[in-house]
């Protein structure tokens, strides 16, 4: 049975691309098979950060009734990626509603599908949610952040999607949380008291992710010992 994730945060900026990314990764390199959605059809950030350039079949594609599922996916680091396209006509073309059929046709082969949905609130955001098993929260040990989630908890119990858990990612020794709080080390507990799900585990902050972003390389794979790819293996594992 395939179970589809949807890695979403409502606010931008938080890592989310990154989770999704080195979470596929690990999770193939674990013997499963994975398919990866780049569902933000307007900046595709999962293409651009995996090194996909320009590809004659897309979900842009897809989701304009256009070309064949099957030749959309591409394998990359062991994962299979299914890219959105770059042009803003593409993302015009595209329809979210047909999402659900291209998931059906696809999702069937795979034990995991991660799709990483577009920041904010809209019909591209909404749309993953309703279609996935079970969303991950990403969030940062920010106020702006914590607060997005429990808005989107709040959207997923509407649209009838079930929270698996929150990552807590970028997470410095002492985080703005801590200091307003005046308590140190604490974000993870602070923010599994303002937010109803379970808090999966955290990310550190870590110069490592830059890096592989630069190069267009997944960290657990460019710097399996660094801080961050040990975050993202222990969560790995709890999703296994």
């Amino acid at each position: 049975m395939v179970t589809v994730y949807s890695v979403a945060s409502i606010k931008g900026g938080v890592g989310k691309t990154t989770v999704a990314e080195n979470l596929g990764v690990l999770l193939a390199r674990a013997g499963r098979k994975v398919l990866l959605v780049d569902a933000d059809l307007a900046m595709g950030g999962l293409t651009t950060v995996l090194g996909v350039g320009e590809r004659p079949v897309t979900l842009h594609d897809l989701l304009a009734g256009r070309g064949e599922p099957e030749k959309a996916v591409y394998e990359i680091h062991g994962v299979h990626l299914l890219p959105s396209g770059p042009t803003i006509s593409g993302f015009l073309r595209a329809d979210p509603t047909k999402l659900k059929e291209v998931l059906d046709e696809l999702g069937k082969d795979y034990d995991f599908v991660l799709i990483d949905t577009p920041p904010g609130i809209s019909k591209y955001s909404l749309m993953p949610l309703k279609l996935c098993d079970e969303v991950l929260v990403v969030v940062t040990p920010d106020l702006a952040a914590t607060d997005a989630a429990a808005r989107l908890e709040a959207i997923t119990e509407l649209v009838g999607a079930k929270v698996r858990g929150v990552i807590v990612n970028r997470v410095k020794e002492q985080s703005f949380l801590d200091k307003l709080l005046k308590r140190k080390s604490r974000a993870r507990e602070i923010i599994q008291q303002r937010l109803k799900a379970q808090v999966l585990g955290a990310v550190p902050e870590d110069p490592a992710v830059v890096e592989s972003a630069n190069l267009r390389r997944p960290v657990v794979l460019l710097k399996p010992k660094s801080a961050a790819s040990r975050g993202f293996r222990a969560l790995a594992a709890a999703l296994a």
